[in-house]
């Protein structure tokens, strides 16, 4: 090990996010007493990274970005007010300390709270961050003889206790809210009218026959009118798949710009190490490149932007093709449902013809027999009696003999 290297005065620094950093620096100060101990800021006078003391602690804060790393958190309003993790700091005056919090406008989620030997409490910034403050210190070592220890340990464990109630509590009530997501899908089309009342069918063959000929005709007009409507679902079906690819290649595009997003991202990160580790030698240079990295990412997210724009007419475009396919669909199934409307009526009507040709036929037999049988009737009355002789001829008779 070199003998220019040491270790530093606090291993563990916390990292937080905030949105206006500038005033979420300048409250943390007034409020809690921070002070600043290193500050960068960009050509445009916004301050683009932090560093701020309290007492032999450190946070390093930074505004809320796009970048790979701002990924893997999540800031508190967007979690429901919750944390995962929360800042311990000590104070000698926890009650003084969270006066001069309560006076600044911080949210205090747990008062003042001890056992006489240790006191804390807990508090909410501007922007949702939690903090507890307390005047346990777990640095602390006590010296002298161990024999002059034990009276105190009780004291000591109470303060560890007292810390770790606190510590607990704010785990509990820091619950991560889910969001959950959900749709709904398109209804299917709606029914179409029943099939007409079929009249009573006529006894008159000929109108029939013009009947079953109109019916057939309308079913085949409905077989060419749903052959075409299949025609302009094929040609939609192959637009809404031209739009699918189209929608494909723009997400595929716009990975390879997030890509180079996050690529030009490590190289501004790499740049501003090299530039805080070099200090003011060749900071200039530095400098520049810098400028050229934010260039370029200014660049590739410009690109991103018109990206998402084509993808986001993509995505409407898909939507109204497949809308006008759900459209021709409901008319083609309504097309069919008419056909077969059509060809269930036309057999009703041939059956109704049949039974009337049936029933036609039955009553011109019933009628050439009830002729027959009036004919038969008719010659029966006309025909003489020979078997029996009338009374006017029998004196003649027998005169005659």
């Amino acid at each position: 090990m070199h003998a220019d290297i040491r270790e530093p005065a606090a291993a563990i620094v916390p990292i937080l996010r905030y949105r206006d950093l500038a005033t979420a620096i300048d409250w943390l100060c007034r409020a809690f007493g921070f002070a600043c101990h290193h500050v960068v800021k960009g050509e445009d006078g916004t301050i683009r990274y932090a560093e701020l003391r309290f007492g032999s602690g450190m946070v390093m804060l930074g505004p809320v970005a796009d970048s790979a790393f701002d990924k893997l958190m999540t800031q508190p309003a967007d979690a429901g007010g919750a944390e995962t993790q929360i800042c311990y700091l000590y104070v000698a005056d926890a009650r003084e300390h969270c006066a001069r919090a309560r006076a600044a406008g911080a949210e205090i989620l747990l008062d003042i709270e001890g056992d006489g030997s240790a006191r804390g409490y807990s508090c909410r910034d501007p922007e949702g961050h939690i903090w507890n403050f307390g005047t346990y210190d777990p640095w602390r070592r006590r010296a002298g003889p161990a024999a002059a220890d034990k009276p105190r340990r009780g004291g000591s464990l109470q303060r560890i206790a007292l810390a770790a109630t606190l510590l607990v509590g704010l785990a509990g009530s820091a619950a991560i809210v889910a969001w959950a997501v959900g749709g709904e899908e398109r209804g299917a089309p709606a029914h179409g009218p029943g099939p007409p009342e079929t009249a009573a069918a006529a006894p008159d063959a000929g109108r029939l026959a013009d009947e079953a000929a109109r019916e057939r005709a309308g079913r085949e007009a409905a077989e060419r009118a749903a052959k075409a409507l299949q025609g302009q679902l094929a040609h939609a079906q192959g637009a809404k798949d031209a739009a699918e690819r189209a929608a494909r290649e723009a997400q595929a595009q716009l990975a390879r710009e997030r890509e180079a997003r996050e690529a030009a991202e490590r190289a501004a990160r790499e740049a501003r190490e090299r530039l805080a580790r070099s200090g003011d030698t060749g900071a200039a240079a530095v400098r520049e490149e810098l400028a050229r990295q934010r260039a370029a990412l200014e660049s590739a997210q410009r690109v991103i932007a018109e990206t998402r724009e084509q993808l986001s007419l993509v995505e409407r475009a898909a939507e109204a093709t497949r809308e006008q396919l759900e459209a021709e669909r409901g008319a083609r199934e309504a097309a069919e449902r008419a056909g077969r409307e059509a060809r269930e009526a036309l057999a009703r009507e041939q059956e109704a013809a049949e039974r009337a040709k049936q029933q036609a036929q039955l009553a011109k037999e019933r009628a050439a027999k009830e002729a027959r049988e009036r004919r038969e009737q008719s010659a029966r009355r006309a025909a003489p009696r020979r078997s029996e002789p009338s009374a006017t001829s029998a004196p003649f008779m027998v005169w005659g003999q």
